[in-house]
């Protein structure tokens, strides 16, 4: 059964002022972060704008909770190089994590039809 880790990262006033180098850290820490993490199946990224800062949902994707265990040992002795734990503190620069959770189902697609500003009721109602 594949897991999911779903983490939720709220912006801070420092990426809303400097957006292109939050941007440009972005990247780099996804690349320095994920390296030697095979257990980890798939990453996948989401921006939900809000009135005052960025929303950014990050969901990884492991095959199972023995892949989950191995990428939180991993971390575990990752972070205790202290140039490791040093790069990824900086994100308390970038952003504030606001929710996490394991999730055991991927996004579900759902065909909805759109929405016209009838209830389903009426719509059912009308054909």
């Amino acid at each position: 059964m594949t897991l999911y880790l779903a983490y939720s990262f709220e912006t801070t006033d420092h990426a809303h002022m400097y957006p292109a180098d939050f941007w440009s850290w972005m990247a780099d820490r996804n690349l320095w972060f994920y390296s030697g993490l095979d257990m980890v199946l798939a990453t996948n990224w989401r921006i939900q704008i809000q009135p005052a800062s960025l929303l950014i949902h990050h969901e990884v994707a492991f095959a199972d909770e023995t892949g989950l265990a191995a990428y939180r040992a991993a971390l575990a002795a990752k972070g205790r190089d202290p140039a490791w734990e040093q790069r990824r503190r900086e994100q308390d620069l970038w952003y504030r994590i606001v929710a996490r959770s394991v999730q055991t189902s991927p996004p579900a697609p759902m065909t909805l039809p759109r929405h016209s500003g009838t209830t389903p009721t009426q719509t059912q109602q009308a054909a």
